[in-house]
């Protein structure tokens, strides 16, 4: 790696908002060495996305609203071996689902 010193060097600095910046401040970007001298450009910050909210969290299944206004079921992992009545199964699957869509009204 071969090290680099500039002196008196002027440098032109664009940040993402317009306040004076508090030094010392550590910021992310790129600094580009050109013609006319450097320039510094902080990243843009990417905004956290909300998390989906969950209204209904069942043995089976859980209900989810979408940040687009829709819902959305999840299904949770089922243990079908054979030793489980899959008539009792669906019929609990079924009754989960019915609560969980009560919420939505």
């Amino acid at each position: 790696m071969k090290k680099l010193t500039f002196r008196n060097a002027t440098i032109d600095i664009l940040t993402q908002k317009k306040e004076e910046l508090a030094l010392p401040k550590s910021l992310t970007g790129v600094l580009t060495l050109g013609d006319k001298g450097m320039r510094f450009e902080e990243a843009v910050r990417r905004a956290r996305t909300k998390p989906n909210v969950k209204l209904y969290d069942g043995d089976y299944c859980s209900l989810v609203h979408m940040q687009n206004g829709k819902y959305q079921v999840h299904m949770k992992h089922i243990d079908a071996s054979d030793s489980i009545d899959r008539n009792q199964l669906a019929f609990n699957i079924y009754y989960e689902l019915l609560e969980a869509f009560k919420i939505i009204d």
